[in-house]
Parts: C-alpha cells; sequence; structure tokens
C-alpha cells in the first residue's frame, strides 16, 4: 500500500550559524509518514537542506520544545 506524506506543522525562527556566526532565518516542516514515522525538513537561506526521520517520540519531542531549544538539530 503507497502512504504519502501528510502535512502537519511548520515553524520559522532566527538561527545563528556557528561557522559564519551569522543570523539566518530557517524553517521547519513536519509530516507525517504512516504510523509511527515522521520526516522533518530543516531549510535555511543559501545552505543544505536537511531532512531527519523521527519516530512518534521525536516528533512529539520537536512539538513540545520551548522556543530556546529551536535549531538543535543544526548542530
Amino acid at each position: 500500500m503507497h502512504q504519502a506524506l501528510q502535512y502537519l506543522t511548520s515553524r520559522s525562527y532566527p538561527f545563528l550559524d556557528p561557522d559564519s556566526l551569522e543570523e539566518r532565518r530557517v524553517r521547519d516542516t513536519l509530516f507525517r509518514f504512516g504510523e509511527n514515522e515522521f520526516l522533518l525538513h530543516m531549510s535555511a537561506v543559501n545552505d543544505d537542506d536537511r531532512v531527519v526521520w523521527l519516530d512518534a517520540r521525536s516528533a512529539l519531542a520537536w512539538l513540545n520544545a520551548p522556543p530556546e531549544e529551536f535549531g538543535l538539530e543544526w548542530t
């Protein structure tokens, strides 16, 4: 059976690039894929996109993270 990605939510926030120490704007988007699989797509201007597969527990932790923890997946 073919499963499609289901958009759940996204957030945009400033992020300090550790190499250049410049502030960038990034966007994280969370998709659901099946029962216990989630895809986190992270994108920043002038940077490569990243994709991280998460289980339900990790996706829930990402959804409930306080703003001071946004961007920890980039490090």
